[in-house]
Order: structure tokens, then C-alpha cells, then sequence
């Protein structure tokens, strides 16, 4: 199976790295390959995403054969290093929703597996069986405060409002579609009153969406703040309504 080999690889909208960001692919996400074009410097293959069927273009170089996954990355990042030992060499870091190949080494460490054996080593309590999850994906979500905005962003050095639910969903066992129109119609069931509004509950917008972390907190990814913030629902309200119209729904996953 073909799976991303760098830490994510932008997605893009057409076979060049300066045409529009589509979303990002992390490391070990499988993909189904649809043609390969030379472009010079980089050969481009068009893809579709099997975590959530995301179809757009990424660097062929990006890709390759490699083991299928036995956990996913848990934590807003973690660090892969060149042995057990956490003084040794860094070698690249592995964002929230990263799947690996990954075996107990020494200690509290795991070994993680590449196609031709052992590329690295990282904390095992980063990462959890594949089947397993999170007890609350809010917690997720609030662990990723002050992450930078990025527009298309899906790496955890930098989301957009719709990957920090995907993301943060996805690691307590829900997976939902990448983007803000489709998840809108997609995910739980339709509150019909803000004064309904708890924990865990989205708050949905034409092109925006947000996590209340109780029932007056709205933790979004956004382009006021640059980056994932909390603020009042109350105050961010009249900002939002003039830059993407009224709420178009309330839901509890």
C-alpha cells in the first residue's frame, strides 16, 4: 500500500507546488493513486486520500510502499528520534492523526517501522492502539490553543477550522468528512436553541465551524486570532456574522 512518508504533504489543487493548498495528508495515511505526471524538478501523482476519499495532487516523492499501521498519534505532536535514548538526535516530528508502524522498544518508547525496518523511536503514551481512542476529543482540541491558522492546514503546526474537528474527532473514534459543507450535514443530530449548547457541541457557519468547550466557549481555528483560540460565543457572534452570515447549525456529534 502506497502511504505518506513526511511528517504531511500539502494536497494541491492542481500538479504545482504554487496552485491552491487543498488539505494536508499525514504520515502513514494510505492513498489510491491516479495518474503520475514528470513536471521537472518533482513528479506529481494525482491521489485520493483513503482516510476520507480527499482527491487532489502531491508530490510523488512523498510517497511509497510502506508496512500498514498498528497505532495513530494521539497528542498535537510528538518527536521521532534516531535511538530510544531522548538525547538522541531528533529526526522529524509526527502530527496529531499520523499513523506508524510501531513495536515497544526500551521503557516507555516505541520503535516505529518503515518498509525496510526501524526509521525511528518516539514516547509510547504519543500514540494509541489502531481501534482505540481518546475519552473526549475536546481535550484534543483544547491541547491544540494557539496552533497557528493556516488556510487548507491539517498538520498540527498548522489547521484550518474544519481539520481541528476532523482531527480532534477522529482520535476519540469519529471520523467525519474534511471539510466545513460536508461536515455540516454529516455529523450528530440538530439542536434547536443556543441555550442547548454544552460541551463537545459544533456551531456551524457557510465555511466556518467551531467546538464549544461549554455552553458559552467557542474554541475555533480561525483568521481573526491567526490561530486556534477561545473566546466568548457572544463575542465572537457579530465578528463572524459579518464575515460569514448567521449560524446554519448547531449540532452534538
Amino acid at each position: 500500500m502506497m502511504r505518506i512518508i513526511t511528517p504531511s504533504s500539502p494536497l494541491m489543487t492542481t500538479p504545482d507546488a504554487t496552485s491552491g493548498r487543498e488539505t494536508d495528508a499525514l504520515f502513514g495515511e494510505a492513498v489510491v493513486i491516479h495518474q503520475t505526471v514528470p513536471t521537472g524538478q518533482d513528479d506529481w501523482a494525482e491521489i485520493t486520500l483513503t482516510t476520507d476519499d480527499y482527491r487532489a495532487w502531491i508530490k510523488a516523492s512523498d510517497l511509497a510502499e510502506a508496512p500498514d499501521p498498528t497505532h495513530h498519534v494521539v497528542v498535537p505532536r510528538s518527536l521521532v528520534t534516531a535511538t530510544p535514548s531522548i538525547k538522541s538526535p531528533h529526526l522529524f516530528h509526527l502530527p496529531l492523526g499520523a499513523l506508524v508502524t510501531a513495536e515497544d522498544a526500551e521503557g516507555d518508547v516505541i520503535a516505529i517501522h518503515g518498509a525496510n525496518g526501524v526509521i525511528g523511536y518516539m514516547p509510547s503514551c504519543h500514540v494509541l492502539p489502531i481501534g482505540t481512542y481518546v475519552d473526549e476529543y475536546v481535550a484534543i482540541a483544547e491541547a491544540l490553543i494557539s496552533t497557528p491558522y493556516l488556510w487548507g492546514g491539517r498538520d498540527s503546526l498548522g489547521f484550518d477550522c474544519s481539520a481541528l474537528v476532523q482531527l480532534s474527532l477522529a482520535a476519540a473514534g469519529q471520523p467525519v468528512p474534511r471539510n466545513t459543507g460536508d461536515q455540516e450535514p454529516a455529523i450528530g443530530t440538530t439542536l434547536t436553541d443556543r441555550d442547548q449548547l454544552q460541551r463537545g457541541d459544533l456551531v456551524f457557519w457557510k465555511g466556518h465551524v467551531g467546538i464549544m468547550t461549554d455552553g458559552e466557549t467557542l474554541l475555533h481555528a480561525n483568521a481573526f486570532h491567526h490561530m486556534v483560540a477561545a473566546e466568548k460565543l457572544s463575542d465572537a457572534l457579530p465578528r463572524l456574522h459579518d464575515a460569514a452570515g448567521p449560524i446554519t447549525r448547531l449540532a452534538r456529534p
